[in-house]
């Protein structure tokens, strides 16, 4: 995403350098001006809707999905046991009929992103066993978990939060 708002204020005359790296530069320009640009698929969007899938069992296809944005969260899926059919720019999610237990860790792009590890600890709760989530960049994201617990979920938060 930092790249491509980059391309954007880039294109609308700003002078922006680094991007995707660990150092970005930002020379001041007296204005910006208008550009055309089409923004890239949110990630997390569809993501989401993946492990939506995944959880209650039914197809779907989620289109307008930039594979290499999503390749640690797909590779996790499948490790779960999500069948999926990957395309060009869309991934079609088939009903599965045993999802495993997995252990994750979130890390910076392109990592297995933060933003995704509430969608799949709910997945996550539809398989047989015990996984672990550790979440590397914000230890406080797991708000949903007293919540999943009081529906009846089988689940705790260990460490300190």
């Amino acid at each position: 995403e930092i790249i491509d708002v980059a391309t954007l204020l880039n294109n609308m005359g700003a002078k922006v350098r680094g991007a995707g790296t660990d150092v970005i530069r930002i020379e001041g320009v007296e204005t910006l001006h208008g550009c055309r640009h089409f923004m890239i698929p949110d990630r997390i969007e569809a993501g989401t809707y993946l492990a939506l899938a995944a959880a209650v069992g039914n197809g779907i296809k989620v289109k307008n999905v930039i594979f290499e944005h999503l390749e640690s969260f797909i590779a996790k899926l499948q490790e779960i046991g999500v069948h999926m059919k990957i395309s060009e720019d869309e991934i079609e999610v088939y009903p599965s009929k045993e999802l495993k237990p997995a252990n994750i860790m979130t890390y910076p792009y392109p990592g297995f992103a933060t933003d995704l590890q509430q969608p799949l600890t709910a997945l996550l709760l539809m398989t047989t066993g015990t996984s672990e989530i550790i979440d590397t960049i914000y230890a406080k994201r797991v708000n949903h978990v007293p919540e999943l617990a009081r529906m009846g979920a089988d689940i705790t938060v260990e460490g300190n939060m």
